[in-house]
């Protein structure tokens, strides 16, 4: 198991969305938006399937790095 992750994108700092899933069942998630309050800014950040990596990779989607 493996935590969800998405980058803040004010702080450009990666959040943990508490989600704990396998690699598997991740891939098989749907495009829904899930929402959830940011620790770093406090803003309520709007998120998907497409915008989350998990925890174990060595970077975001996007190219960021996760460190």
């Amino acid at each position: 198991m493996d935590e969800i992750m998405i980058l803040c994108p004010v702080t450009e700092r990666r959040v943990s969305t508490g989600i704990l899933i396998d690699q598997t069942s991740f891939d098989r998630l749907p495009k829904v938006v899930s929402k959830l309050k940011c620790p770093h800014c406090g803003g309520s950040h709007s998120w998907t399937v497409a915008d989350a990596w998990l925890a174990a990779g060595l970077s975001s989607p996007n190219g960021y790095a996760t460190t």
